[in-house]
C-alpha cells in the first residue's frame, strides 16, 4: 500500500513516458529532412510557439506560419504526418507507471506541454486515455509550465493537496516549481532512477 499521504500521481509525458512532441530536436530533424532553413525557422518559431501551446493556435496554423510562409516543394501533410511519426511510447515506462497506480491505489494524472493536434495524436497512438485519470494539457487550460496555475489545476480535478501528490518530470525547472508548491518532485532521468525513489518513498514497485 502507498504511503497515506500519497493520494495522487502525476507525470509529464514527453521525456518520462514518451518521445518530446514538439521540441528543439524534432523541429531540427524536420528542418533537415525537408532540407529548410533552420534560422528562418527558428526565428519563425519562436515568434508563435508560446501562442501554439497555450491552445490559441492549430498545429496547421503553427506550420503555415512557420514553415510555408514561403513557397515549398513538399506539403502540410507530409510535415505532419514526419511529425506523427517520430512520436514513440517507451512501453516499459507506460506499464511501470500502469503498476504503480494499481498497486498503490493512486490516481494518475498527466501534466504536459504540448499543442493542439499533436497531442491528440499522441493520446491515442500511446493509449494515454486508458492510462490516466485525467490530463491537464497546455493547448486546452491556457496554461503552460512553468505556470504555476496549471499545477494548481490539476490538483483541483483530483482534490487533493500537494502534499498528498507526487510529480514527476524531466525538466530540472519544472521539477523545482513544482517542489516549491509543495509536491514531492523527482527528477526523471531514467526508470531505474524513478523505481528507486518510488521505493524510497515507500511505494510498491514489484
Amino acid at each position: 500500500m502507498a504511503l497515506p499521504k500519497f493520494r495522487v500521481l502525476y507525470s509529464d509525458i514527453g521525456g518520462v513516458l514518451a518521445t518530446n512532441g514538439w521540441d528543439a530536436n524534432l523541429r531540427r530533424d524536420v528542418v533537415a529532412h525537408f532540407k529548410v532553413d533552420l534560422d528562418e525557422i527558428d526565428s519563425r518559431h519562436h515568434l508563435v510557439f508560446d501562442t501554439y501551446e497555450r491552445g490559441y493556435m492549430s498545429f496547421e496554423d503553427y506550420l503555415e506560419r512557420v514553415f510555408f510562409a514561403s513557397p515549398r516543394d513538399f506539403t502540410f501533410e507530409q510535415v505532419r504526418d514526419y511529425t506523427y511519426d517520430a512520436s514513440v511510447a517507451w512501453p516499459e515506462n507506460i506499464a511501470f507507471f500502469r503498476h504503480v497506480k494499481s498497486a498503490n491505489q493512486l490516481r494518475l494524472g498527466l501534466i504536459s506541454n504540448e499543442g493542439r493536434g499533436i497531442t491528440e495524436h499522441r493520446v491515442g497512438k500511446f493509449g494515454l486515455r486508458e492510462l490516466a485519470d485525467f490530463l491537464v494539457i497546455s493547448h486546452f487550460v491556457h496554461f503552460r509550465k512553468p505556470d504555476r496555475e496549471i499545477w494548481h489545476l490539476a490538483l483541483n480535478l483530483a482534490q487533493a493537496t500537494p502534499e498528498e501528490s507526487i510529480y514527476i518530470d524531466d525538466r530540472e525547472m519544472f521539477v523545482k516549481v513544482a517542489a516549491d508548491i509543495g509536491f514531492t518532485a523527482i527528477h526523471h532521468v531514467s526508470l531505474k532512477s524513478t523505481k528507486e525513489r518510488f521505493r524510497e518513498l515507500g511505494l510498491m514497485i514489484e
